[in-house]
């Protein structure tokens, strides 16, 4: 026998108030689409899950009443995720560079007065071979 379906909605979820309007797919994809946007997500300066959306693209903290803007139906979208991790990224890398640059600083001038001194030895001894005298 088949089973039958006492509650309305109970196949189709919160697009059930749509009733047998404008095709199972569609009524399937409003109903995916509007339970990513009520779950609950986790906030980016206190952490909690109590982040809702307020309107379209704005979402906001219960807790620590945090606003920002995010995707229409998530808080996150792909694009911002992966700028994010870029801008982290290079964020990092600068500061590995701004560390390490005294220190090559530091590095090249002592090569460099070292690469001077050897030089000026070189000469030294040029000019003392040149006159017949060789001094140390």
């Amino acid at each position: 026998m088949a089973k039958k379906y006492t509650r309305k909605g109970h196949k189709t979820r919160s697009a059930g108030r749509f009733g047998v309007r404008y095709g199972r797919k569609n009524r399937k994809l409003v109903a995916n689409i509007e339970e990513r946007m009520r779950q609950g997500y986790k906030c980016p300066k206190c952490g909690q899950m109590t982040i809702r959306r307020t309107d379209t693209g704005i979402w906001n903290c219960k807790k620590c009443d945090h606003t920002f803007t995010g995707g229409t139906y998530v808080p996150y979208t792909s694009m911002g995720l992966a700028v994010t991790r870029s801008v982290k990224k290079a964020m990092e890398t600068d500061i590995f560079i701004e560390d390490l640059e005294p220190e090559t600083e530091e590095m090249e001038l002592e090569s460099a007065t070292e690469e001077v001194t050897a030089f000026q030895e070189t000469v030294s001894l040029k000019e003392d071979t040149t006159s017949g005298e060789t001094t140390f």
